[in-house]
Formats: structure tokens, C-alpha cells, sequence
């Protein structure tokens, strides 16, 4: 009987001491719940704020690539009204670009210069600045490898910033021919009313020669045509233009592409030089292109062969890879002021009759190359 007694009053004393169980098992719970909470908060504010300074940063890179770009093609603007054909000196030395200490210093945080191009793009702004490259020196104001350094600065959201330099480089594909005619074929001059002239009529450059053949081509002249430069005589070897090549880097640039032969059409101004380009084999074109009465100014593309007839006039560079034939005549004469490249490793030959005045001129070819974007030689983001 009193053992009984004994394990009633135990069963009742544990009974009396699990009676707050319950209660410590649900705070304890509600605890880790609210532990588990506070870390997944903790957990995704910090992704949040990870994600948003990615995309902050993303923002301000992408804005310095495009200001480095809008920087580029503000250069080439600017390039245009440069009489320097050869460099980029003039637009080093330009007085409205370096600020009150009169030097160029490119960009830093403390920079005075005046930047080539800003603007702010999805509220991230950006500033662009020019200085020399680094085998010149950064702050030299003589350019001597027809390069130069492009510092694009993008700051956004949240103190995000980026930084992107490009250097670039001026368009010098032209300067590889030796003469106002370079053709890997035979060149014909026909008649008297004929004049080449290889002194450049801007006065820029050195003069070239009027004619160059690539070996085995010859040139052949008939009647008593003009040819001066230097020297005064055509000229030939074995120089290799790859003018198809040149024709493929140039395309991408083209404002106007010809299907079709064409006749009393003008093609950009003295103050806009245009890219146009024609494949004859695309749409076919089996005599190839003929252009008549027609003017332009820049770079002449032709996938084919070429007949120009009489009126025509060009200002800048003509490039064909097949064979080319200016056939002026009466009082509506043939104008080509720059230089003219014919033919591929297929000989095609350049055929010369009638009225024609082909002449050298360094600034208008100079103006044709800079109405295509400076080539991009090297990129590279700064941290």
C-alpha cells in the first residue's frame, strides 16, 4: 500500500512538472522560425544589393563603350576638317581641347581638358577624352604613328563607375599605292585630251607617279596625253594591293549600294563624303556597272568591272576588282580627283579614252577614308 501511494505521488509530481512542455516547445520553435527568417531577410537583401551593384556596374560599363564609340566617330568628325593628311597632330594640338594649363592631360580625376564627347545615356553620364597613345607619350601633341588614345569614363547609380580606353587609328590604306592609277593589268591611254597628274593639288603630300602597273601589266599610251608627278613616267612592279580585301574592310561602311547602272545621280557632298558600293554579281550585272553624269564625293566600291562614262565626277578614291573604262568624250569629260585601284589576282586592265582629267589630291582622300569609322586597334576595360 505504500509503494502504491509512493508511485501516484511520483506520477503526480511529474505530471505537475511537464505542465510548461507546451510552452517551451512552441518559443523554441517559434525561435528557429524566426531565426531561419532573419537569415533568409539577411540571405536575399544581400543578393539584392549583389544584384543591384552588377547591374549598376554592368550599366556603367555598357555607357563607357558607348561613350569611347560616340568618342570615336566625334574624332572622326573632327578629323574631317583637318588639313593634316597623315596624322592626327592637328586634333592633339587643338587649343579648345587642353584646359587652363594649355597641356594635354587626358583624363584623371582632376583632368581640365575638354572632353571629345559626354552625354548621359539611361541616367548614367559619360565623358570621352583624347591624348596620344603610349609610344608616342600620352601628353605629346605630335603624332608620328597615325594613332591615338580614346579614355571613356561612365559613372552611374550607387557610385558605379567604369572605365574604357580604345586607341585608333587613322585610315592609311591609300597611301600604300605609289601613283594616281594602279592597276594589275595593262593601263591604255588613248588621245591627247588625256591628263594624269600625280602632284597632289592640296598640297598635303609628296607627289606620286601618274601610272603604276604590277608586273607583268604594262602601260600603253597612244597619242600625246599629260602625265606629270613624281616621277613623271608610269611606273611598275611587283607592289600587291589586295583591293578586294580593301573593298571587304570598306563595305560595312557603305550609305548607298547600287543594284543597277546610273546616270545624272549624286552621291554625298564636299562636306559629307559618302561609302557606295555595287557587286555586279549580285544582283547579276554581266557588263558590269556604268555610271554617267554622276558625282561623288568619297569612296567608289565595285565588285566587278566599271565603265564611267562621259560627266563624271569623283572626288576620292575609286576601288574595282575588275577592269575599269573611262570613256569621256565631247565637252562632257571624265573628273577623278584622288586615286583609282583596279584589279584582283585575275588580270583586268584599265582602259583610258577620250576627255579625262585624273588628278591627285591627298585631302579629298583623306576626307574619303574619314567618312569611314577609325579602326579600333586595341580595347581594354580599367578596374
Amino acid at each position: 500500500m505504500l509503494q502504491r501511494r509512493f508511485n501516484i505521488f511520483v506520477k503526480v509530481r511529474v505530471l505537475k512538472s511537464e505542465k510548461g512542455f507546451l510552452l517551451v516547445a512552441a518559443l523554441t520553435l517559434l525561435s528557429t522560425l524566426t531565426l531561419l527568417g532573419t537569415t533568409a531577410f539577411l540571405l536575399s537583401s544581400t543578393d539584392i544589393k549583389i544584384g543591384g551593384n552588377f547591374r549598376n556596374n554592368q550599366a556603367a560599363l555598357q555607357v563607357a563603350m558607348a561613350g569611347a564609340e560616340h568618342g570615336r566617330e566625334a574624332f572622326r568628325v573632327e578629323n574631317l576638317a583637318s588639313s593634316d593628311a597623315g596624322s592626327f597632330s592637328d586634333e592633339l594640338n587643338s587649343s579648345t581641347r587642353k584646359g587652363a594649363n594649355g597641356a594635354l592631360d587626358g583624363y584623371s580625376t582632376t583632368t581640365d581638358d575638354q572632353a571629345i564627347a559626354s552625354g548621359t545615356m539611361n541616367g548614367v553620364s559619360y565623358a570621352a577624352y583624347l591624348t596620344n597613345d603610349a609610344v608616342d607619350g600620352s601628353s605629346n601633341t605630335t603624332d608620328s604613328n597615325g594613332k591615338v588614345l580614346i579614355t571613356s569614363v561612365a559613372t552611374g547609380a550607387s557610385n558605379s563607375k567604369a572605365q574604357v580606353q580604345i586607341i585608333v587609328q587613322v585610315n592609311t590604306s591609300a597611301a600604300s599605292s605609289p601613283s594616281v592609277v594602279y592597276s594589275k593589268g595593262d593601263v591604255t591611254g588613248n588621245g591627247s585630251s588625256l591628263t594624269i597628274t600625280g602632284n597632289d593639288s592640296c598640297g598635303a603630300s609628296t607627289a606620286l607617279s601618274p601610272i603604276y602597273t604590277k608586273d607583268p601589266a604594262t602601260t600603253n599610251l597612244n597619242g600625246s596625253p599629260t602625265l606629270s608627278g613624281s616621277p613623271s613616267e608610269p611606273q611598275h612592279g611587283t607592289m600587291d594591293i589586295d583591293i578586294e580585301a580593301l573593298i571587304d574592310t570598306f563595305q560595312p561602311g557603305a550609305t548607298s549600294t547600287l543594284t543597277d547602272d546610273q546616270s545624272g545621280t549624286t552621291y554625298g557632298e564636299s562636306t559629307n563624303y559618302v561609302t557606295v558600293y555595287s557587286d555586279t554579281n549580285n544582283p547579276p550585272n554581266t557588263q558590269g556597272l556604268k555610271l554617267q553624269n554622276v558625282t561623288g564625293y568619297g569612296i567608289l566600291l565595285v565588285k566587278g568591272d566599271l565603265t564611267l562614262g562621259g560627266g563624271f565626277t569623283w572626288n576620292g578614291l575609286i576601288y574595282a576588282t575588275g577592269s575599269v573604262t573611262l570613256n569621256g568624250g565631247g565637252g562632257a569629260g571624265i573628273n577623278v580627283q584622288g586615286q583609282i585601284y583596279s584589279g584582283t589576282s585575275t588580270v583586268t586592265d584599265v582602259t583610258v579614252n577620250g576627255s579625262n582629267t585624273l588628278g591627285y589630291d591627298s585631302c579629298k582622300v583623306k576626307k574619303a577614308l574619314a567618312s569611314q569609322a577609325f579602326k579600333v586597334v586595341s580595347w581594354k576595360q580599367n578596374y
